[in-house]
Protein backbone atom coordinates (compact mmCIF):
# COMPACT_ATOMS: atom_id res chain seq x y z
CA UNK A 1 0.00 0.00 0.00
CA UNK A 2 0.87 3.59 -0.42
CA UNK A 3 2.45 5.88 2.09
CA UNK A 4 -0.13 8.46 3.79
CA UNK A 5 -0.17 11.29 5.83
CA UNK A 6 -1.42 10.94 9.59
CA UNK A 7 -4.25 12.22 10.47
CA UNK A 8 -6.12 12.56 13.78
CA UNK A 9 -9.57 10.80 14.88
CA UNK A 10 -11.64 12.14 17.31
CA UNK A 11 -12.90 10.25 20.26
CA UNK A 12 -16.69 10.52 19.76
CA UNK A 13 -16.23 8.48 16.36
CA UNK A 14 -13.70 5.61 17.10
CA UNK A 15 -12.79 3.22 14.50
CA UNK A 16 -14.30 0.03 14.34
CA UNK A 17 -12.76 -2.90 16.05
CA UNK A 18 -9.72 -4.16 14.59
CA UNK A 19 -9.15 -0.89 12.27
CA UNK A 20 -5.37 0.54 13.01
CA UNK A 21 -5.21 4.29 14.11
CA UNK A 22 -2.09 4.40 12.49
CA UNK A 23 -3.29 3.62 9.25
CA UNK A 24 -4.07 7.47 7.30
CA UNK A 25 -5.94 9.18 4.90
CA UNK A 26 -4.43 12.24 4.61
CA UNK A 27 -6.79 14.83 3.67
CA UNK A 28 -9.35 12.67 1.89
CA UNK A 29 -13.02 13.92 2.17
CA UNK A 30 -14.95 13.08 5.55
CA UNK A 31 -17.75 10.70 3.70
CA UNK A 32 -14.70 8.54 2.25
CA UNK A 33 -12.94 8.03 5.38
CA UNK A 34 -16.82 7.30 7.14
CA UNK A 35 -16.66 4.36 4.77
CA UNK A 36 -13.11 3.03 4.70
CA UNK A 37 -13.34 2.70 8.64
CA UNK A 38 -17.03 1.49 8.39
CA UNK A 39 -18.35 4.18 10.95
CA UNK A 40 -21.61 4.81 9.25
CA UNK A 41 -23.14 2.48 6.48
CA UNK A 42 -25.59 4.61 5.36
CA UNK A 43 -23.93 8.05 4.09
CA UNK A 44 -26.73 9.33 2.43
CA UNK A 45 -27.00 12.10 4.87
CA UNK A 46 -23.79 13.84 4.21
CA UNK A 47 -24.40 16.88 2.17
CA UNK A 48 -21.77 17.80 -0.17
CA UNK A 49 -18.48 19.48 0.87
CA UNK A 50 -18.83 21.05 -2.58
CA UNK A 51 -20.50 24.03 -3.44
CA UNK A 52 -23.68 23.35 -4.93
CA UNK A 53 -23.88 25.90 -7.03
CA UNK A 54 -20.95 24.82 -9.54
CA UNK A 55 -21.58 23.06 -12.52
CA UNK A 56 -19.05 20.04 -12.61
CA UNK A 57 -18.58 18.62 -8.57
CA UNK A 58 -16.47 15.57 -9.83
CA UNK A 59 -14.67 14.79 -13.29
CA UNK A 60 -14.59 11.07 -14.37
CA UNK A 61 -11.98 10.01 -16.79
CA UNK A 62 -12.62 7.13 -19.13
CA UNK A 63 -9.41 6.38 -20.98
CA UNK A 64 -8.20 4.07 -23.48
CA UNK A 65 -4.87 2.00 -22.55
CA UNK A 66 -1.65 4.13 -22.53
CA UNK A 67 -3.53 7.14 -23.56
CA UNK A 68 -2.21 8.97 -20.47
CA UNK A 69 -5.91 9.48 -18.57
CA UNK A 70 -4.19 8.95 -15.44
CA UNK A 71 -1.70 11.95 -16.15
CA UNK A 72 -4.02 13.81 -17.31
CA UNK A 73 -5.93 13.23 -13.99
CA UNK A 74 -2.74 14.50 -12.10
CA UNK A 75 -2.35 17.42 -13.83
CA UNK A 76 -5.62 18.83 -13.01
CA UNK A 77 -6.10 17.71 -9.39
CA UNK A 78 -2.88 19.40 -9.34
CA UNK A 79 -4.21 22.78 -11.45
CA UNK A 80 -7.66 22.66 -9.45
CA UNK A 81 -6.51 21.58 -5.93
CA UNK A 82 -8.84 18.80 -6.35
CA UNK A 83 -8.04 14.79 -4.96
CA UNK A 84 -7.61 12.38 -7.71
CA UNK A 85 -8.45 8.86 -7.23
CA UNK A 86 -6.82 6.14 -9.39
CA UNK A 87 -4.70 3.34 -7.77
CA UNK A 88 -5.50 5.00 -4.57
CA UNK A 89 -9.06 3.27 -4.84
CA UNK A 90 -7.29 0.18 -5.15
CA UNK A 91 -5.56 1.16 -1.75
CA UNK A 92 -8.57 1.51 0.59
CA UNK A 93 -10.48 -1.50 -1.26
CA UNK A 94 -7.42 -3.21 -0.32
CA UNK A 95 -7.87 -2.04 3.09
CA UNK A 96 -11.31 -2.31 3.48
CA UNK A 97 -10.73 -6.08 2.26
CA UNK A 98 -8.02 -6.81 4.36
CA UNK A 99 -5.58 -7.89 1.18
CA UNK A 100 -2.99 -6.75 -0.69
CA UNK A 101 -2.99 -4.34 -3.32
CA UNK A 102 -1.46 -6.58 -5.79
CA UNK A 103 -4.74 -9.48 -5.08
CA UNK A 104 -7.13 -6.39 -5.35
CA UNK A 105 -5.47 -5.27 -8.58
CA UNK A 106 -6.30 -8.90 -10.01
CA UNK A 107 -9.93 -8.14 -9.82
CA UNK A 108 -9.62 -4.15 -10.98
CA UNK A 109 -12.12 -3.37 -14.17
CA UNK A 110 -12.67 -7.09 -14.57
CA UNK A 111 -16.15 -8.55 -15.49
CA UNK A 112 -17.73 -10.90 -13.37
CA UNK A 113 -18.68 -14.03 -15.33
CA UNK A 114 -22.01 -15.67 -16.14
CA UNK A 115 -21.12 -18.00 -13.49
CA UNK A 116 -21.02 -15.31 -10.68
CA UNK A 117 -23.53 -13.20 -11.67
CA UNK A 118 -25.74 -16.34 -11.02
CA UNK A 119 -24.33 -18.64 -9.27
CA UNK A 120 -22.51 -17.49 -6.52
CA UNK A 121 -24.79 -14.79 -5.20
CA UNK A 122 -27.15 -18.00 -4.20
CA UNK A 123 -24.37 -19.60 -2.28
CA UNK A 124 -23.06 -16.76 0.15
CA UNK A 125 -20.46 -19.34 1.58
CA UNK A 126 -18.91 -18.83 -2.12
CA UNK A 127 -18.76 -14.93 -2.11
CA UNK A 128 -16.12 -14.72 -4.31
CA UNK A 129 -13.49 -11.79 -3.35
CA UNK A 130 -14.45 -10.19 -6.90
CA UNK A 131 -18.18 -9.82 -5.93
CA UNK A 132 -16.70 -7.84 -2.84
CA UNK A 133 -14.32 -5.92 -4.71
CA UNK A 134 -17.25 -4.57 -6.97
CA UNK A 135 -19.17 -4.30 -3.79
CA UNK A 136 -16.48 -1.90 -2.08
CA UNK A 137 -15.59 -0.28 -5.19
CA UNK A 138 -19.55 1.32 -5.97
CA UNK A 139 -19.86 2.13 -2.40
CA UNK A 140 -16.26 4.21 -2.37
CA UNK A 141 -17.22 5.97 -5.84
CA UNK A 142 -20.50 6.49 -4.33
CA UNK A 143 -19.00 8.31 -1.38
CA UNK A 144 -16.89 10.20 -3.35
CA UNK A 145 -19.21 11.20 -5.24
CA UNK A 146 -21.12 12.67 -2.69
CA UNK A 147 -17.91 14.91 -1.50
CA UNK A 148 -17.21 16.29 -4.45
CA UNK A 149 -14.13 18.17 -6.08
CA UNK A 150 -12.66 14.67 -6.85
CA UNK A 151 -11.32 13.71 -9.95
CA UNK A 152 -11.47 9.78 -10.90
CA UNK A 153 -9.95 7.55 -13.36
CA UNK A 154 -11.68 4.64 -14.65
CA UNK A 155 -13.81 1.89 -13.08
CA UNK A 156 -17.44 3.11 -15.09
CA UNK A 157 -17.44 5.96 -12.44
CA UNK A 158 -18.89 8.22 -15.08
CA UNK A 159 -21.61 5.85 -15.35
CA UNK A 160 -22.21 5.74 -11.95
CA UNK A 161 -21.80 9.28 -10.63
CA UNK A 162 -25.04 11.56 -11.29
CA UNK A 163 -24.33 12.67 -15.41
CA UNK A 164 -26.00 16.46 -14.19
CA UNK A 165 -22.82 17.35 -12.17
CA UNK A 166 -20.31 15.05 -13.26
CA UNK A 167 -17.83 16.60 -16.10
CA UNK A 168 -17.45 12.97 -18.02
CA UNK A 169 -14.58 12.73 -20.58
CA UNK A 170 -12.73 10.03 -22.85
CA UNK A 171 -8.89 10.15 -23.39
CA UNK A 172 -8.25 8.42 -26.82
CA UNK A 173 -4.88 7.97 -28.91
CA UNK A 174 -3.38 6.10 -31.53
CA UNK A 175 -2.65 2.71 -30.36
CA UNK A 176 0.63 3.15 -32.18
CA UNK A 177 1.83 6.04 -29.57
CA UNK A 178 -0.32 4.34 -26.81
CA UNK A 179 1.63 0.88 -27.20
CA UNK A 180 5.28 3.11 -27.60
CA UNK A 181 3.82 4.46 -24.12
CA UNK A 182 3.07 1.33 -22.62
CA UNK A 183 6.48 -0.33 -23.56
CA UNK A 184 8.54 2.68 -22.15
CA UNK A 185 6.39 2.19 -18.89
CA UNK A 186 6.21 -1.73 -18.69
CA UNK A 187 10.23 -2.17 -20.40
CA UNK A 188 8.83 -4.37 -22.66
CA UNK A 189 8.98 -4.43 -26.60
CA UNK A 190 6.80 -2.42 -29.08
CA UNK A 191 4.50 -5.76 -30.12
CA UNK A 192 4.28 -6.96 -26.82
CA UNK A 193 2.99 -3.34 -25.36
CA UNK A 194 0.61 -3.36 -28.89
CA UNK A 195 -1.05 -6.62 -27.80
CA UNK A 196 -1.24 -5.44 -23.96
CA UNK A 197 -2.98 -2.25 -24.76
CA UNK A 198 -5.61 -4.66 -27.00
CA UNK A 199 -5.99 -6.60 -24.26
CA UNK A 200 -6.61 -3.99 -21.70
CA UNK A 201 -8.83 -1.74 -23.98
CA UNK A 202 -10.72 -4.98 -23.92
CA UNK A 203 -10.90 -5.94 -20.25
CA UNK A 204 -12.23 -2.21 -19.39
CA UNK A 205 -15.08 -2.08 -21.99
CA UNK A 206 -16.24 -5.62 -20.91
CA UNK A 207 -16.24 -3.92 -17.25
CA UNK A 208 -18.36 -1.12 -18.41
CA UNK A 209 -20.55 -2.97 -20.73
CA UNK A 210 -21.19 -6.11 -18.01
CA UNK A 211 -21.62 -3.49 -15.11
CA UNK A 212 -23.47 -0.59 -16.77
CA UNK A 213 -24.38 -2.06 -20.20
CA UNK A 214 -23.03 0.49 -21.66
CA UNK A 215 -20.56 0.89 -24.84
CA UNK A 216 -17.43 2.62 -23.20
CA UNK A 217 -15.98 3.45 -26.50
CA UNK A 218 -19.33 5.16 -27.86
CA UNK A 219 -18.37 9.21 -28.09
CA UNK A 220 -22.00 9.73 -27.28
CA UNK A 221 -21.39 8.54 -23.12
CA UNK A 222 -19.30 11.83 -22.60
CA UNK A 223 -18.99 15.50 -22.13
CA UNK A 224 -15.42 15.22 -23.89
CA UNK A 225 -13.28 13.09 -26.10
CA UNK A 226 -9.90 14.30 -26.04
CA UNK A 227 -6.81 12.60 -27.92
CA UNK A 228 -3.86 12.98 -25.97
CA UNK A 229 -1.61 12.24 -28.63
CA UNK A 230 -2.34 15.49 -30.64
CA UNK A 231 -3.41 17.86 -28.16
CA UNK A 232 -0.21 16.79 -25.46
CA UNK A 233 -1.02 15.93 -21.86
CA UNK A 234 -0.70 19.39 -20.96
CA UNK A 235 -3.43 20.81 -22.70
CA UNK A 236 -6.38 18.29 -22.88
CA UNK A 237 -5.90 18.69 -19.00
CA UNK A 238 -6.26 22.91 -19.55
CA UNK A 239 -9.44 22.06 -21.71
CA UNK A 240 -10.56 19.80 -17.85
CA UNK A 241 -9.32 22.92 -16.40
CA UNK A 242 -11.43 25.57 -18.30
CA UNK A 243 -14.87 23.71 -17.98
CA UNK A 244 -14.70 23.28 -14.51
CA UNK A 245 -14.00 26.94 -13.83
CA UNK A 246 -16.60 27.61 -17.10
CA UNK A 247 -18.96 26.08 -14.83
CA UNK A 248 -18.87 28.12 -11.81
CA UNK A 249 -21.17 30.67 -10.91
CA UNK A 250 -20.00 34.14 -11.75
CA UNK A 251 -18.53 36.31 -8.70
CA UNK A 252 -21.35 38.50 -8.29
CA UNK A 253 -22.71 35.32 -7.18
CA UNK A 254 -20.36 34.62 -4.85
CA UNK A 255 -21.27 37.88 -2.41
CA UNK A 256 -19.57 40.09 -4.50
CA UNK A 257 -21.01 43.98 -4.16
CA UNK A 258 -20.86 45.44 -7.34
CA UNK A 259 -23.42 47.36 -8.57
CA UNK A 260 -24.04 49.60 -11.61
CA UNK A 261 -23.77 52.68 -10.89
CA UNK A 262 -26.72 55.10 -11.22
CA UNK A 263 -27.33 57.26 -14.52
CA UNK A 264 -26.36 60.83 -13.59
CA UNK A 265 -28.87 63.56 -15.31
CA UNK A 266 -27.80 65.18 -17.88
CA UNK A 267 -25.96 68.54 -16.97
CA UNK A 268 -27.86 71.80 -17.87
CA UNK A 269 -26.47 74.13 -20.84
CA UNK A 270 -24.53 76.39 -19.95
CA UNK A 271 -25.09 80.32 -20.05
CA UNK A 272 -23.71 81.85 -22.95
CA UNK A 273 -21.45 84.75 -22.31
CA UNK A 274 -22.44 87.80 -22.27
CA UNK A 275 -21.26 90.24 -25.54
CA UNK A 276 -19.33 92.77 -24.76
CA UNK A 277 -18.87 96.17 -26.71
CA UNK A 278 -17.19 95.67 -29.91
CA UNK A 279 -13.63 96.79 -30.34
CA UNK A 280 -13.20 99.81 -32.09
CA UNK A 281 -11.27 100.11 -35.41
CA UNK A 282 -8.51 101.96 -33.53
CA UNK A 283 -8.34 99.07 -31.01
CA UNK A 284 -7.03 96.33 -33.91
CA UNK A 285 -3.83 98.40 -34.01
CA UNK A 286 -3.15 98.44 -30.49
CA UNK A 287 0.29 96.28 -29.31
CA UNK A 288 -0.90 93.78 -26.98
Amino acid sequence: MGSWEPFSISTSEAPAPGVDRGWALGEWPRSVVRWLFGWAEDERELPLTAGGSARFQNICISREAGAGGGAIARIVGRRLGWKVFDHELLEAIAHRMQTTVDEVRTYDELAPSVIQDWLLPLREEHYAPQEAYLDHLAKLLEAIGRAGQSVLVGRGAGFLLPRESTLSVRVVAPLKARAARLGERMGVSARTARRAAKDLDARRLAFDRTMHRVNGADPHNYDLVLDSYSLGLEIAAEVLVRAVEAGRPPSSALGSTWTVPPISPPSPPRPAPEAGPKPGPDALDRPA
